[in-house]
């Protein structure tokens, strides 16, 4: 006979697209029925703070190089720097992220918590389930084509593929 674990923490991965909320509902359904623990996340792949630190470094490396960069013509020596406005843009979005997974925690009467995470998403959220020990990861799945599963593959295939953790995917 097979005992099963009691799952007492759930990671749900949720973007805000239909997809997503198709797995918070079901995540947030069965941390209600077994009383777990819930985290939710929402992945970024670009963290603004490091892109902007990065670009500072440009900058500081092109005005004290070695080498004549007045000289190279039609090249710039250091990226175009974005518009201090984009992290506030960056920061603006992840607020509202953070609201509207709250609201809906609210609506259902559950505690949780929200978190965004930045990188390749099947790595931080696999990453973040390990960390937190979490026992079972909840993703919505996309119906993609065959074409474009093939060539990117879906973030919840390479989770359940790479996952040492029990992965459910809400269709």
């Amino acid at each position: 006979m097979i005992k099963m674990k009691a799952f007492q923490h759930l990671v749900i991965a949720f973007d805000g697209s239909e997809d997503g909320k198709d797995a918070l509902e079901l995540g947030i359904h069965i941390s209600k029925q077994l009383h777990s623990e819930l985290s939710v996340v929402q992945i970024e792949k670009n963290n603004p703070s490091r892109e902007n630190a990065l670009e500072e470094n440009m900058g500081y490396l092109a005005n004290n190089s070695i080498f004549p960069i007045d000289d190279m013509r039609n090249y710039p020596a250091v990226p175009q720097p974005k518009n201090h406005a984009d992290t506030g843009e960056a920061d603006k979005k992840t607020l509202a992220f953070k609201s509207e997974t709250r609201r809906l925690l609210d609506h259902h009467h559950i505690k949780g918590d929200v978190t965004v995470l930045y990188g390749e998403p099947s790595e931080a959220i696999i990453s973040f389930a390990t960390d937190h020990n979490a026992d079972l990861i909840v993703v919505g799945s996309r119906n993609m084509s065959g074409l474009k599963r093939l060539l990117f593959g879906s973030v919840s295939e390479k989770i359940s593929q790479r996952s040492n953790i029990p992965v459910l995917i809400a269709k």
